[in-house]
């Protein structure tokens, strides 16, 4: 297990490349990993990202949320806790305010087809998740669906997430949407953003999946559901919501 001491270090780290690079306005975003498995480790709300400190980080028990410190983590913490019930295979999320990738969710632009090999390979496809309020239950409950299928999404007008086994790896996968987002941008700007052909973007993601790096839901794509997957998904994640409700 990594330490506790490494994964604030990690947290921080995330949190200063994700402000130097323009990611987030100073107090914007958020990062957590689990620690083992009774415990949270996540950003702190209202606080600039790009000077945190190990020390500013929040524990909490993964159970209830509760912060045993009495820090006040992000505002977006029960997304967080609602993607780690979800999924155990997620260690670590990062959520930015990403400008490229948010600002085609304000035109209207979908990466759930993305247009770069990369993209595909490495994430499947980077779809947009409806509108709902920033910091509310609203969040939790429109991200699960797409959190059991994806490992990276845009939440529209709001923001990037991506999960992952370790920080490194949600942060890297953020980027990777912010790098194709700007590439589609300037495609949109030029003449227009054509998705890689559909039989290309199949063996792309089986790729993807042959790597290790996309999950496979019982079918060909991790982003194409037969009835039974869909039916799978949608009760996994009614089962989750259920358990919020009662929080």
């Amino acid at each position: 297990m990594v330490s506790e001491h490494r994964l604030r270090a990690d947290i921080c780290h995330a949190a200063r490349v994700l402000y130097e690079r323009g990611h987030n306005a100073p107090a914007d975003g958020n990062v957590s990993a689990r620690l083992g498995t009774r415990y949270l480790l996540c950003s702190p709300t209202g606080v600039h990202k790009g000077e945190l400190t190990k020390s500013d980080i929040v524990k909490l028990r993964l159970a209830d949320g509760e912060s045993i410190d009495e820090k006040r983590p992000s505002s977006e913490i029960q997304m967080h806790l609602g993607i780690y019930r979800a999924r155990a295979d997620v260690r670590a999320i990062v959520h930015a305010h990403s400008p490229h990738a948010v600002g085609l969710t304000v035109s209207g632009q979908s990466m759930a087809e993305p247009v770069v090999p990369e993209a595909i390979v490495g994430l499947g496809g980077v779809p947009t998740v409806p509108y709902a309020s920033p910091t509310t239950a609203d969040v939790a409950n429109a991200v699960l669906p797409y959190a059991l299928r994806y490992n990276a999404f845009i939440l529209e007008r709001h923001g990037t997430v991506t999960l992952g086994p370790d920080v490194a790896t949600a942060l890297s996968r953020l980027e990777v949407v912010e790098h194709t987002a700007q590439i589609t941008a300037v495609a949109l700007s030029t003449g227009g953003a054509s998705p890689i052909d559909p039989a290309e973007a199949a063996h792309l993601r089986k790729m993807g999946e042959d790597a290790g790096l996309l999950r496979p839901l019982g079918g060909a794509s991790p982003v194409a559901l037969d009835a039974d997957e869909e039916a799978l998904a949608d009760a996994l994640a009614e089962r989750v919501l259920e358990r919020l409700r009662r929080r």
